[in-house]
């Protein structure tokens, strides 16, 4: 144990107060509070998605890139993560932790979610000039350890500016009220609650189709109304998750990479769906893939259909 352990150790002894609001204190000096409009307010609960200015501080993604560089992914998992440089799963540690629970964190979030939301997942992304990234997709997996109608949210964290005029690299995504994905949660819950999931795959289509990402015809119309954002080091973008969202490429340029951190959010009134886990994994696996994480069964696995899932539950897993 170093120095610095030790002395914290003695202060957590000596005076648990004093510990506790030390401990605050670090918090809020990692997460700055964004105040927002109505009109912002009003205009995220149309799009689904906003950008977070300035939310985070020098401190917390100083510790997210160290966190996300040192990272890497499971051996079994990397032939899967070839549209990414690097594609890390559940590298949360203390300081993911610090983040969400500061109160600048929670009063910022409060103003615009109607639930308390509770943590469950980070990844870390590495992008190169030489990786396409992700294409138009939903979280359909993400997500599919809770009800279709359950809250779900991204909050996706560049570690790199991202200049949309030059090198890019950042996110691109079409706002809910142009083309929202609620319906198509809907439509696979409702394949795997009639136990169509095996029909559909013997379909002889089955191999032309994936399930996870945009067709081509919904590709030219998310094309057509895609937003893209400029990112200093510091901002966020949340979005829900019935956003389509997709990878902007890294053009050649002074980033040799673009690394970004994110954050899954549920909201606190959200119930466990294994039957639509189960589901999503048997379609993944039909197409001759692993899903590249099992936080749904690990994290959960002491939990029934239809359980709640509490702040409690996670923080124990």
């Amino acid at each position: 144990m170093d120095n610095e352990s030790v002395y914290q150790e003695q202060i957590n002894k000596k005076n648990p107060l004093k510990a506790e609001r030390l401990v605050q204190k670090t918090m809020i000096s990692l997460v700055n509070l964004i105040t927002f409009s109505q009109e912002e307010i009003r205009s995220f609960s149309e799009t689904g998605a906003i950008k977070l200015k300035n939310i985070l501080t020098t401190e917390a993604t100083d510790h997210l890139r160290k966190l996300t560089t040192n990272s890497r992914p499971r051996e079994e998992f990397t032939k899967y993560s070839t549209d990414f440089e690097k594609l890390v799963y559940d590298i949360d540690k203390d300081i993911t932790y610090q983040i969400y629970s500061s109160p600048n964190f929670k009063d910022t979030f409060r103003q615009l979610v109607p639930q308390e939301l509770t943590f469950t997942q980070s990844l870390g992304f590495e992008l190169t000039p030489k990786k396409k990234g992700a294409a138009w997709h939903l979280d359909t997996i993400s997500f599919s350890y809770i009800m279709p109608e359950d809250l779900g949210y991204t909050l996706w964290i560049p570690l790199d500016p991202i200049n949309t005029r030059e090198q890019h690299g950042g996110i691109a995504y079409v706002p809910r009220k142009a083309y929202s994905g609620d319906a198509y949660f809907s439509l696979l819950y409702q394949l795997v609650k009639n136990g169509k999931i095996d029909e559909v795959c013997q379909l002889e289509d089955f191999n032309r189709f994936n399930f996870q990402y945009a067709s081509q015809m919904e590709e030219l119309a998310l094309e057509s109304c895609k937003v893209e954002h400029d990112l200093e080091v510091g901002d966020a973008l949340l979005f829900d998750k019935y956003v389509w969202h997709k990878s902007c490429p890294l053009k050649e340029g002074v980033l040799p990479s673009r690394k970004a951190y994110v954050m899954r959010l549920i909201g606190s009134h959200s119930h466990y769906s294994k039957m639509f886990l189960d589901g999503m994994y048997s379609l993944i696996r039909s197409t001759g893939e692993e899903p590249q994480t099992l936080f749904g069964y690990k994290a959960l696995a002491h939990l029934k259909d239809g359980d709640p899932i509490s702040e409690d539950i996670i923080a124990r897993t």
